[in-house]
């Protein structure tokens, strides 16, 4: 076995202070590193990775070689630092020095006008985690990886000002965070397990809860539930899964939105024979389950719009002259799933 050498002390620096970013010192395993550790060093402006390999490395390539693991454990740290700041702050400088025997033989620095900034700087970042949960980033397991991919998707969404591709980068890490936790491979078997459990443990998410809560029968009804009706159960032989669709839930505001949208469906619920049990389901006495309300927005209006955009079915949502309704309704489902996905991780509710 070759023997690690090679002790390289890489420090990131960074544009401005974040005092909840100082945590301290951190030991993280690597890839294929057995049961040898990293160790990370966090502080409020810079964080430092000393990694120990056998690999010489005599030039910048140990920041543009993806395959290597030091590569990958600087992305650790990134997230880290970045998923604690208040503020995101801009990579200043990049310096690498290399040890032998407690001696510096080689350095290198990666100035500010040659790094491609991973966050956009000096935007506010309005979540505050738990660090101990995020703790789990640094871990060489299935779980810690899907908090790696799920992190840098939304920290990308969080950062930017771009409505659309807050959208588009807070639907992977939600697809992501979804198919992981009910571990399963179809988007459809995922999202069904997701929202049993946040029905079930509705009182983890406080912070939706309030999103959601704080809607009025108008607001509901700017989203294009007709739309959606039309898609999703667009034929006859949908007919019986529309009524599956309904009676899944019971919220008397779901209810509401289902009074305004069974005239597009009535001829077929009547062929079909299953329009009185639709209705009679709808007039039920009215019950408050706040949790159904969440799911229908983020789950499956969110996946509804999330298909029309991802799959070309119309014109480029950003190719026009002034703002519209569906950029009403894309601004609402990004406070929605930015604040789901904060309180998912955050709970330490994924499996």
């Amino acid at each position: 076995m070759s023997k690690r050498y090679n002790h390289y002390h890489i420090k990131v620096e960074f544009s401005n202070s974040n005092k909840n970013c100082a945590r301290g010192n951190i030991c993280a395993q690597y890839p294929n590193g057995k049961n040898n550790e990293d160790s990370f060093h966090f502080f409020s402006k810079s964080f430092t990775l000393i990694a120990s390999r056998s690999k010489v490395y005599e030039d910048g390539t140990i920041l543009t070689n993806t395959s290597n693991s030091i590569n990958y454990q600087l992305l650790k740290g990134l997230l880290y630092y970045y998923s604690l700041a208040t503020t995101f702050p801009k990579i200043s400088k990049v310096a690498i020095i290399r040890k032998r025997a407690n001696t510096a033989d080689f350095s290198y620095t990666l100035d500010c006008a040659n790094i491609i900034q991973p966050i956009i700087p000096n935007r506010q970042n309005p979540f505050s985690f738990n660090k101990e949960v995020l703790k789990e980033i640094f871990n060489e397991s299935e779980r810690g990886n899907a908090y790696r991919i799920i992190l840098s998707y939304w920290l990308k969404g969080i950062a930017s000002s771009d409505r659309y591709y807050k959208f588009d980068h807070f639907w992977r890490a939600f697809n992501r965070l979804y198919l992981y936790h009910a571990n399963k491979v179809k988007d459809f078997d995922g999202m069904i397990h997701l929202r049993q459990c946040i029905i079930d443990n509705t009182e983890m998410f406080p912070l939706t809860l309030k999103i959601t809560n704080s809607y009025s029968p108008i607001d509901l009804r700017k989203f294009r539930w007709r739309s959606l009706i039309l898609n999703d159960y667009g034929t006859f032989e949908k007919t019986a899964a529309f009524k599956d669709f309904v009676l899944r839930y019971n919220d008397n505001r779901i209810m509401n939105l289902f009074k305004d949208v069974l005239p597009y469906r009535e001829e077929f619920l009547k062929n079909a024979g299953l329009y009185d049990d639709v209705v009679s389901h709808i007039n039920q006495a009215p019950i408050s389950k706040d949790g159904e309300l969440i799911t229908l927005l983020s789950i499956k209006y969110a996946y509804f719009v999330r298909n029309k955009l991802f799959h070309g079915e119309t014109p480029d949502s950003t190719f026009k002259i002034h703002d519209d309704y569906i950029d009403y309704e894309i601004d609402n489902l990004n406070i929605i799933l930015s604040t789901l996905i904060y309180e998912i991780i955050n709970n330490n509710f994924l499996r």
